[in-house]
């Protein structure tokens, strides 16, 4: 089952300012709808707090935040310090202010120890080296769940 798109829903217009995190959530859940895979998308935000660029899924990160990984240009760092640096260049490239994530799984709505690590090691990397993280969420097999700092501290 791949997510449905409906393009004519006003609420899906690119020039929407999603000023709350239930703005996000409307939109996210419109998009998304349940989970299919596990995955995490990325989406951007312009100054005006609009979505900008493509939502981008990525379903080949590792299972803990805990590895360290190599790269050729930031050297032996963690996995979550090179997400977010990439997420950085997007928002660069696009001209973005802002990101939110969701992470997307099979299961019930209820926060896994593997959701709170993830959103807790982006939060401490976006803090540390940006770029500003609005929100994350849980998106789960019967719908979305944000998460807060409350739930991952």
């Amino acid at each position: 089952m791949t997510h449905t798109i409906r393009p004519s829903d006003p609420r899906l217009s690119r020039d929407r300012v999603l000023a709350t995190d239930a703005d996000m959530h409307e939109l996210i859940e419109l998009l998304l709808e349940r989970a299919n895979q596990r995955q995490v998308w990325l989406f951007v935000f312009d100054d005006a707090q609009r979505v900008v660029g493509p939502l981008m899924p990525m379903d080949d990160f590792p299972e803990s935040p805990d590895g360290l990984v190599e790269t050729d240009d930031l050297g032996l760092v963690s996995v979550p310090h090179v997400f977010v640096d990439r997420a950085g260049m997007v928002c660069e490239v696009l001209g973005a202010a802002s990101i939110a994530l969701v992470w997307e799984r099979r299961g019930s709505e209820k926060f896994t120890a593997e959701d709170r690590a993830w959103a807790r090691a982006l939060a401490h990397e976006a803090t540390e080296h940006g770029p500003r993280l609005r929100a994350q969420f849980v998106l789960h097999d019967t719908g979305l769940r944000q998460l807060t700092p409350d739930d991952y501290a």
